[in-house]
């Protein structure tokens, strides 16, 4: 039986098919792609130990035919080189072949599909623009998280889908007419199908102590096990609308270059990719954008009138992700609490980085050197007092210290000394003239070269850092002073326009 197939539908499914297929699983049915035909839908479906994706294609069959496993990159592979618009599958006696090249079969069968129970079912209805949402709050997902691994999934309620990393959080309302919710894992494989502005419908279903869902999307079906643990209330994180006592918003023709700029600044982990925002006092209508690396931007903007000289900072990444929700408003308390994006999807929320705080710092380290000084204080005195009580010489003293390094017990010491007394007056004549050098050279501890190099580059260092900072300081300064000139050429164009229209004007009259 050959079965005509459109071979760009059956090669972009295999992108979202091949997300989940296990290329080194040790077992084989993992490695593969189920094929079944079945009142003239043509099935495929891969998966992995915990999720299932199907695919489903319309195709003119003759007969219905069971599942039949072969190995999924030599499948693709088919696909690809094929050279015609429509390929042929055919269909022999459980072997596959497409444009009569056989396939490499899998012994063996997928694991059994979870059921869905004909009882205690909740049934959702999904919107048109659900992939849409869910593509938007991906990258939000807490994907790192050993503690909480239910911050690493999407959760979807009655009031819509949230997603949260504990930094950030977004909510895109969407009316759903359920009563409870459910938390996805983060949706590889159903991002990857592109079935933007498809329905679909939602199923849940209790097993045991687990909870399983089935999600479906215009020809797409994915079905997994719920991440389990109560996701975080964030109604609690929002904050009061009467709380945003300043805000900044900006025209929808500035968001490319906005998001121009932030994409070309470079990482600067040390600092977690802070960009400053703020208002100049000279160009009071433009919000001013400053990264960690002293890159420089302004944008045309509109404050609240009691903006003044507020400034805070926040990630790159949370910005770029506020403006590709549609935001162009942001609203906030102060320059310590939650900002949060209005005017797109839903609305963002995120933290802002708080600077350091250097003079705290500072008098934190004096109080640690004033402690430490208190601390080894006394034992210095019980050092320098214990060569005072050795008769006879002080040589013998710097000559026994280093072969006894137990400083804590003092008569042994002494004791030691007085024995190296005697012997050093037995050879006296031997040693007057060395013995000064020898007291000098063993009172100042030899300098360790590494040491010493190390403080010296640690000297270099913070030099440099100096230099740096001043250079970067006045190229802000270059920079502000340019812009501030860009502009006055601005206003005097405008203004000369002007004048010569209205003299035309007075002219033709």
């Amino acid at each position: 039986m050959q079965i005509p197939i459109n071979k760009n539908s059956l090669a972009s499914a295999l992108t979202a098919l091949g997300k989940l297929v296990s290329r080194t699983s040790l077992i084989k049915a993992y490695q593969g792609i189920e094929i079944e035909g079945k009142a003239n839908m043509l099935y495929f479906r891969t998966r992995n130990v915990i999720e299932q994706i199907e695919f489903r294609l319309f195709a003119d069959l003759e007969d219905d035919f069971p599942a039949i496993l072969v190995e999924f990159e030599q499948f693709r592979q088919m696909v690809r080189s094929c050279k015609n618009k429509t390929l042929k599958l055919e269909i022999d006696c459980g072997e596959v072949f497409i444009d009569d090249v056989k396939l490499a079969p899998i012994k063996g069968h997928f694991p059994t599909k979870e059921q869905i129970p004909d009882e205690d079912i909740t049934v959702t209805e999904l919107p048109a623009d659900t992939l849409a949402a869910l593509s938007l709050l991906a990258p939000i997902t807490d994907k790192g998280t050993d503690v909480r691994k239910i911050l690493g999934g999407i959760n979807i309620s009655g009031d819509g889908f949230t997603a949260t990393s504990g930094k950030e959080l977004s909510n895109i309302p969407v009316h759903l007419e359920t009563t409870g919710s459910v938390t996805i894992p983060f949706p590889l494989a159903l991002l990857a199908t592109k079935a933007f502005g498809d329905s679909g419908r939602l199923s849940t279903w209790q097993k045991d102590e687990d909870t399983y869902f089935e999600l479906t999307l215009g020809a797409w079906t994915w079905q997994a096990k719920a991440l389990k643990g109560n996701y975080p209330n964030w109604k609690h994180v929002v904050p009061e609308r009467t709380e945003a006592t300043h805000y900044v918003s900006f025209q929808e023709d500035r968001v490319e270059r906005l998001t121009r700029y932030l994409k070309s600044i470079p990482d600067d982990k040390e600092h977690n990719n802070a960009v400053k925002l703020s208002r100049l006092p000279e160009v009071p209508d433009n919000l001013h954008l400053e990264s960690s690396n002293g890159m420089l931007f302004s944008i045309l903007a509109e404050f609240d009138p009691n903006w003044n000289d507020l400034c805070f900072c926040v990630r790159k990444e949370f910005l770029l992700r506020l403006l590709d929700a549609g935001h162009l408003k942001i609203e906030l308390n102060d320059a310590y609490g939650p900002i949060v994006g209005t005017g797109g999807s839903g609305q963002y929320i995120a933290m802002p980085i708080i600077p350091k705080r250097p003079q705290a710092q500072t008098e934190q380290k004096k109080e640690e050197a004033t402690s430490a000084q208190t601390d080894v204080k006394p034992e210095v005195q019980t050092e320098q007092s214990e060569p005072q009580h050795v008769p006879e010489s002080t040589e013998s003293v710097t000559e026994q210290i280093p072969p006894h390094p137990q400083e804590t017990k003092p008569q042994n010491i002494i004791t030691n000394t007085k024995k190296e007394t005697t012997t050093m007056n037995e050879n006296t004549i031997i040693h007057t003239v060395s013995a000064p050098v020898q007291t000098s050279a063993q009172i100042t501890e030899p300098v360790n070269p590494i040491d010493e190099l190390t403080v010296k580059i640690e000297a270099m260092k913070a030099a440099l850092k100096e230099m740096i900072d001043e250079a970067a300081a006045m190229g802000r300064t270059i920079r502000e002073v340019a812009l501030t000139q860009r502009q006055k050429e601005r206003e005097y164009q405008q203004t000369k326009r002007a004048i010569e229209r209205i003299r035309v004007a007075s002219g033709a009259a």
